[in-house]
């Protein structure tokens, strides 16, 4: 069962088992779900990826079975980002820019690298431009427990474990997002690195407000502050035109914490080609740090962590717990 299904007030669980969070308005299912990909070689070979099912599954199997899949029967796996672009271009004349189709996609590439590593007998961190260093930092996301004091026990938990950072999703702060990183400050220590997903619940204002009151308790960033889409902010595709992107730039250069957005962005290819006027910011820049952004595909995402250094996320990765983490040889 998905870890976060307590329900706040007014919500309730549909017929289908979903629920809407009242606090961001985005639905949510009530059990943790995953698409996987199995693509098989000539000689027996099989590549594996996974991609976002967490809404309407079956509508990305349903992409990968009747469109995607047998598009590619026949392609030599050893072409991986031309077999990526060929099938983005498919339907981009339909404006599928994003949602299942890309969600589709990126579980398809996934796959098709983990083959091609394979069939190389090679790791994916050598295909992908090469391994600077032997473990990349990360942090626990998300605390799942229907009270803080479950919260805070699981936390502690990890941190027993030797983690040091962890985020929270303030979607599920019923008992207040300040309190809840109060609570958390207090009870796990000083030293720990804390952030919270505020889940594009606020305005501009109301996001800066926000921020001055965590900052009793030295939070590393807060994630998502504003709406990915609003009301003469966004270009046709969905994505955030220039003003909504200044918004967001204005609230980053107002707070003294680091603000990062850009998740929710699904629109790259479309950015990057010029088919839209919108910018591809994949992380905003405050005060010298650049913050990382959970990408799609394996391919195309390399940023710098808190401290500088750089390392390189793709689909599914972005998200782990704190800990030195071996790099990926898949």
């Amino acid at each position: 069962p998905w870890p976060y299904c307590a329900l706040g007030p007014g919500e309730r669980v549909t017929e289908r088992g979903y629920l809407i969070r009242q606090g961001n308005g985005t639905i949510y299912p009530t059990t943790d779900r995953s698409v996987l990909i199995k693509i098989t070689a000539d000689d027996g070979t099989v590549g594996w990826g996974e991609t976002y099912g967490i809404v309407a599954p079956t509508a990305v199997t349903s992409i990968i079975d009747d469109v995607l899949g047998p598009v590619i029967v026949g392609r030599d796996p050893r072409d991986p980002m031309v077999i990526q672009e060929d099938l983005y271009d498919l339907m981009r004349v339909r404006g599928c820019f994003g949602g299942f189709y890309v969600d589709a996609i990126a579980g398809v590439d996934i796959a098709v690298w983990d083959l091609y590593g394979k069939l190389l007998g090679q790791p994916l961190v050598k295909l992908l431009g090469g391994q600077r260093r032997a473990t990349i930092p990360a942090y626990v996301s998300g605390l799942p427990g229907a009270t803080l004091d479950q919260r805070l026990a699981v936390a502690r938990g990890f941190q027993a474990r030797g983690f040091d950072a962890f985020k929270y999703a303030a979607v599920v702060s019923f008992d207040g997002i300040v309190q809840e990183m109060r609570v958390l400050r207090e009870g796990l220590g000083p030293d720990v690195r804390l952030m919270v997903d505020l889940h594009w619940k606020f305005t501009a204002q109301e996001a800066i407000q926000l921020v001055e009151q965590l900052m009793p308790y030295r939070p590393l960033l807060c994630r998502s502050p504003l709406p990915a889409r609003r009301p003469g902010g966004t270009g046709p595709c969905g994505c955030e035109h220039q003003g909504a992107t200044r918004v967001g730039r204005g609230v980053a250069h107002r707070v003294r914490v680091p603000a990062a957005h850009g998740a929710a962005r699904h629109v790259d290819r479309a950015a990057r080609d010029g088919s839209h006027r919108c910018e591809p910011i994949h992380a905003d820049r405050t005060h010298g740090q650049r913050l990382s952004h959970e990408g799609h595909t394996p391919r195309q995402h390399r940023h710098r962590d808190f401290s500088g250094r750089q390392f390189a996320c793709g689909g599914g990765l972005a998200e782990l717990p704190d800990a030195r983490v071996p790099a990926l040889g898949v």
